[in-house]
């Protein structure tokens, strides 16, 4: 993973870019309006091609925002969030276990698609201890589960995920 992306800060000056937007809509609609803000019926063509002019940079707006999202988060991966939970040798020494976030139909399949991920894969190999011997990792089955962990920090392979996954857009649950 190249560096950790502050989501909400992305999310934030996204948000302030809408406020922006539809101020300035709000402003360029007011001289078409009346005083309780009901379209001006002798001003309705002018009110009407103000709409459609936002209408085309509010479309604008949205197209740009899903690249940007799109870009920050991968395309969308099949499948529910599952929480992973490894163990390893740092547990004789009493550190935290190590939590992985991904999706799959299930739990087990997130396991397995985790077993392909190049990050986690990495993560297991250097388990390894210095002497050849085999990685000392266990799976935490209690701390795995459903969904993102409820404390601590998490290694979010999602992103990582997203790029094995085709281009084709995926179904959405119903």
């Amino acid at each position: 993973m190249d560096q950790p992306t502050d989501f909400i800060g992305e999310i934030h000056t996204w948000l302030v870019k809408y406020q922006v937007l539809a101020a300035r809509h709000a402003e360029a609609l007011a001289p078409y309006l009346t005083e309780d803000g009901e379209p001006d019926v002798r001003k309705y063509g002018q009110y009407d091609e103000q709409r459609f002019d936002n209408t085309i940079e509010a479309d604008n707006f949205l197209d740009s925002l899903v690249l940007h999202l799109h870009d920050l988060a991968g395309p969308p991966v099949p499948g529910d969030t599952f929480t992973l939970t490894f163990a390893g040798p740092e547990r004789h020494d009493g550190e935290q276990p190590y939590a992985f976030v991904l999706n799959g139909a299930d739990i087990d399949d997130a396991r397995r698609q985790l077993l392909d991920l190049p990050f986690f894969r990495e993560w297991f190999a250097e388990q390894a201890g210095w002497d050849d011997t085999p990685p000392d990792v266990l799976y935490v089955a209690d701390q795995s589960h459903p969904g993102l962990p409820e404390w601590g920090a998490y290694n979010d392979l999602r992103r990582e995920q997203a790029a094995a996954v085709p281009a084709e857009i995926p179904a959405l649950p119903a």
